[in-house]
């Protein structure tokens, strides 16, 4: 009778579990990186790196609150669930996991690094500081900022376009895995005003004025209490690659292509910056089920790397050409005004505040030497937008000499390793003409070197479009015709030609700096 009652009593609670999770916990080790609160609090509260846009005041609130959280919904979904401290973490933690969840980042294991010009003193290049090692290749969840933080080192496509991300989600692939299970939930659309940044921008005029979002967080920073933000990836190039994909937009004051949930390999961005205590009950089961997602992608790697956040891909030409219109002025007068009535009423609140000898915020006292910020020309806007081109010049601002030059030669733009959002036209393949986006230019450059008929020109488009650099045209040929089938363009990973296995490409270009100036003199 006593082994009946306990069959039951055991029937009894998994039962419940049952009911109460929807299915029994997944195998799957979760390792959750944050701020323990057993810990003292970190210092310079001013660093986004830390507070993740947290105000100082909010962050002592929180400061302890997210890590129980965390730990207590993964508790309900998975066996094994490990909590670090961010200052205690190492790699070989993750490798022991199954999955990381990285809400802040750890200390640094080398410092960034910034290269100016010897003599100009003009800044070069920048070198990200590192937090994990180069091989660092462990199934990873990001929340917000710490995509960029960690993933920059590493060619992560999840980066820092903005910190700018508040609590609802748009442009969402409902048909997504992680909105399935294994977790089951459904998520609940409802029409709300569209965000600014997705009207006003270059891709946003077919956009209604409403469309349907989800809430992910119950409270967001748009609220005005300080909460923590969530980031924003750059959508330009985001999914021309293997591996790769945008699965929602989010509020933020970017277009509706910024990325808040999507993947790169086995790196997943977690945008949205609440943790469980402000998550939705719908999106606590969604969280769970990307933790189930990407530990179902954990041998995914990286084809392409992206080491310059700021690359321009060929959407940015779409986006040069929407400055050269009226609607695309008018719009940022509109804004401009907009801002200036906002930081004009945030000034006289905190004066009245001031006055009153009230204590005041961080963000009031800047708001007290705040001035209106001046609205340009329609010559001003373009010289802002369109003449930090080095097109420009030949161009001028001329709005319909840049519009056909830029829709003449979309096929030939393509962006410099370092390029600093800026296109050139290749004179090499123009002259061809044969796209850098079609294989064919890379058949075409390496039947120049079999003939011997422009062979500096050949060489030169094979350094640019390619990772390799063979010293015969036959060792080019072969090379070719293996990979030829299983090769794909990209342009946010560099403007180059890659094979779709990460094991078959170089990991970085094999160049330096001299072969960089000598491939693009002509």
């Amino acid at each position: 009778m006593k082994n009946i009652l306990n069959t039951i009593t055991i029937l009894l609670v998994f039962l419940v579990a049952t009911i109460t999770y929807g299915q029994e916990k997944l195998d799957i080790k979760v390792l959750y990186v944050g701020y323990s609160p057993e810990k003292p609090m970190p210092e310079n509260l001013e660093s986004a790196r830390i507070t993740g846009g947290m105000t100082p005041e909010r962050f002592k609130i929180e400061y302890g609150k997210r890590m129980p959280a965390f730990k207590e919904l993964l508790d309900k979904h998975f066996t094994t669930v490990r909590t670090v401290d961010a200052r205690d973490y190492n790699e070989d933690m993750s490798k022991a996991h199954d999955v990381t969840i990285f809400d802040q980042a750890p200390n640094p294991i080398k410092e960034r690094v910034v290269h100016n010009d010897p003599e100009t003193g003009k800044f070069v290049s920048m070198e990200p500081a590192k937090y994990v090692s180069d091989d660092f290749n462990s199934a990873s969840i990001f929340i917000g900022h710490t995509s960029s933080v960690i993933g920059s080192s590493l060619g992560s496509k999840l980066d820092w376009y903005c910190l700018c991300l508040d609590r609802h989600a748009h442009h969402i692939k409902t048909e997504h895995a992680i909105f399935k299970g294994p977790f089951k939930t459904a998520i609940t659309l409802k029409n709300r005003a569209t965000p600014k940044g997705v009207l006003k921008a270059f891709d946003g005029g077919n956009v209604p004025k409403e469309i349907p979002m989800w809430e992910v967080d119950k409270e967001g920073y748009e609220d005005g209490k300080g909460f923590r933000v969530g980031m924003v990836a750059r959508g330009w190039g985001f999914e021309d690659s293997p591996n790769s994909e945008i699965i929602s937009g989010g509020v933020s004051s970017k277009q509706k292509t910024a990325v808040a949930l999507g993947r790169h390999g086995n790196f997943f961005l977690w945008g949205f910056a609440g943790s469980p205590d402000y998550m939705t009950d719908e999106a606590k089961k969604v969280f769970a089920n990307v933790v189930a997602y990407i530990h179902k992608h954990a041998d995914d790697k990286m084809i392409v790397r992206k080491y310059n956040e700021r690359i321009a891909t060929k959407l940015y030409i779409d986006e040069m050409l929407f400055y050269t219109t009226k609607p695309s002025y008018l719009a940022y007068v509109e804004a401009y005004k907009g801002f200036n009535e906002s930081s004009l009423k945030a000034k006289k609140e905190a004066e009245k505040k001031q006055a009153a000898g009230e204590e005041l915020t961080r963000m009031e006292k800047m708001m007290l030497t705040s001035k209106p910020q001046p609205i340009g020309t329609r010559e001003d806007y373009l010289k802002k937008n369109i003449g930090r081109n080095s097109w420009s010049k030949i161009t001028g601002l001329d709005t319909l000499a840049i519009r056909k030059y830029l829709k003449e030669n979309r096929d030939y733009f393509y962006s410099e390793p370092n390029g600093f959002y800026d296109l050139k036209v290749d004179e090499d393949i123009k002259s061809l003409g044969i796209a850098n986006t079609d294989i064919k230019v890379l058949d075409k450059a390496i039947s120049l070197l079999e003939k011997g008929i422009d062979v500096e020109k050949a060489h030169r488009i094979l350094m640019r479009y390619t990772l390799e650099d063979f010293s015969s045209p036959g060792a080019w040929r072969l090379w070719y015709e293996k990979y030829k089938d299983n090769m794909f363009f990209t342009e946010a990973g560099g403007y180059v030609w890659m094979i779709n296995d990460a094991d078959a490409n170089p990991k970085v270009r094999p160049r330096n700096e001299k072969d960089i100036i000598s491939l693009n003199a002509k």
